[in-house]
C-alpha cells in the first residue's frame, strides 16, 4: 500500500505527551489581538471577529431544500413504506393550494414554500411513484 507523505497517522517516531503538545501550541501559536474592518472583496481567507447577522430572514418562509414530496411527519412509520396520495404540486415562486391532510403528499421543488400541514420532505430519489400516489 502506498504511504501518503502528509498522512498524520504515518509518524513512526515517539509520540508527544498531551502536556508537551499543549506547551508547544502555547509557545508557537499567538492569539488574534486586534480587529480591523475590511471591504467584502478583501475578506477572502480572513477570519470574522464577530458574527454577521442578516437583518431579515430570506426567504421569509419555510421552504424545501430539495426536489421531492412534502408530507406530514406523523403520517410516516419508519418501519414500513407509506403510500400517500399526491394532491398538489408546488414549484419555486408558487404556493400550495391547500393544507396537507393525513395520507396526502405534495410534489415540491427546491425553494418552494412548504405547504401548510407538512413538516417533512422526502427527496425524489428516495421515492417511487405508483399512479397518483408516492411511496416513501
Amino acid at each position: 500500500m502506498a504511504q501518503l507523505t502528509d498522512d498524520c497517522f504515518a509518524f513512526s517516531g515517539p509520540l508527544l505527551l498531551v502536556a508537551e503538545a499543549e506547551r508547544l501550541i502555547g509557545t508557537r501559536v499567538n492569539p488574534v489581538s486586534g480587529t480591523e474592518t475590511a471591504p467584502l472583496r478583501a475578506a477572502l481567507g480572513r477570519v470574522l471577529a464577530a458574527d454577521v447577522v442578516a437583518p431579515v430572514n430570506l426567504p421569509p418562509f419555510d421552504n424545501s431544500a430539495v426536489d421531492g414530496y412534502a408530507v406530514r411527519g406523523e403520517d410516516i412509520d419508519a418501519a414500513s413504506e407509506q403510500r400517500l396520495v399526491i394532491v398538489d404540486r408546488i414549484a419555486a415562486g408558487h404556493s400550495g393550494n391547500h393544507p396537507v391532510k393525513p395520507g396526502e403528499a405534495v410534489r415540491i421543488f427546491t425553494g418552494a414554500p412548504m405547504p401548510a400541514g407538512a413538516d417533512t420532505v422526502f427527496m425524489q430519489e428516495d421515492c417511487r411513484i405508483d399512479g397518483g400516489r408516492v411511496i416513501v
